[in-house]
């Protein structure tokens, strides 16, 4: 612009003479004003790119470290079961290396004469069902009342499953079970599950069950449990020595991390066990053959 202007004032006459001392030094090009614009402008993009406003987090979206562990433990317990674990015949089951049998040498005896005189009825395996247990407690009484599940009727089952299982052993109706759920149900909402439920849950089975239990279970329930080891397998606990023994089988059987109690697994009879739907989802029974209650439920048109 410059040597534009003075171009044009050489044509009309001599242009003036500038004083020394008030020279201005000329000003930058224009093309390096330009790079400088451009080059601050890049810079602010990159520092919107980098350090952008987060959006307001939905309110469905904000989930608890317990939360995330129970859908991740969930997640893989769904791998083993579309891969066809817990789905197999009886004899399959039993068979299957990395099947553990939770028996002493005392009870090898009481088992063996237990399947002599085990009778030509089915048994009832009921499946993992967490939060869905008023689900198993309709399938139980419905079976009850047809007269599918006797006092001698033997039982399997896996988390809610177990739960099931020693309620039914017990002696106690389902609409009284009913009711101490909805009283766990009522803690839960207004306490909070997250690293409390398997001390609440405890609470309650002790206050439910009867003393004799373990009497009543032993030889005809089998919970399943997954024993923790250099890969996962399963564990079937059939014999007893006291109340606390069968809430403990059944409280291990149920132990999702981060729901349970604030560790990533929990110690039964020394060893170190989670979940047992994870390997077990639907164990087998002591009867030659097992019905196996899944959810969603679907009973053969034939037993009705």
């Amino acid at each position: 612009m410059a040597s534009l202007l003075a171009f044009s004032s050489s044509a009309s006459g001599p242009p003036p003479k500038p004083s020394p001392s008030h020279t201005a030094p000329p000003p930058p090009p224009a093309s390096s004003s330009a790079r400088a614009s451009r080059f601050r402008l890049l810079l602010a993009r990159a520092a919107a790119r980098r350090d952008p406003e987060p959006p307001p987090q939905a309110e469905s979206e904000k989930k608890s470290i317990a939360v995330r562990t129970g859908e991740l433990f969930l997640g893989l317990s769904a791998l083993f079961i579309r891969a066809g674990r817990g789905t197999a015949p009886v004899d399959e089951v039993e068979r299957r290396e990395g099947v553990l049998w939770e028996q002493r040498p005392e009870d090898v005896e009481a088992e063996r004469q237990r399947r002599e005189v085990a009778t030509a009825s089915p048994g009832f395996s009921f499946s993992a069902a967490g939060l869905l247990f008023p689900y198993h407690l309709g399938v139980a009484q419905c079976l009850l009342d047809k007269g599918y599940i006797t006092e001698r009727t033997p039982l399997a089952g896996s988390s809610a499953g177990a739960i099931i299982c020693a309620v039914i052993a017990s002696g106690n109706t389902m609409q009284e079970a009913l009711q101490v759920t909805k009283i766990l149900a009522e803690d839960c909402r207004s306490k909070g599950t997250a690293f409390r439920l398997g001390a609440v849950l405890k609470d309650v089975l002790e206050k439910f069950l009867p003393d004799d239990l373990h009497i009543r279970c032993n030889g005809r329930i089998r919970v399943a449990i997954t024993q923790l080891s250099w890969r996962p397998r399963g564990l079937l606990v059939d014999q007893f020595d006291s109340k606390e023994d069968v809430i403990n089988a059944i409280i291990t059987s149920s132990f999702i991390p981060g729901y349970l109690a604030p560790r990533p697994a929990t110690l039964f009879r020394n060893r170190l066990c989670v979940d047992g739907g994870l390997t077990l989802f639907m164990p087998p029974t002591s009867a030659s053959e097992t019905v196996y209650l899944q959810l969603p439920f679907a009973v053969p048109a034939t037993l009705f």
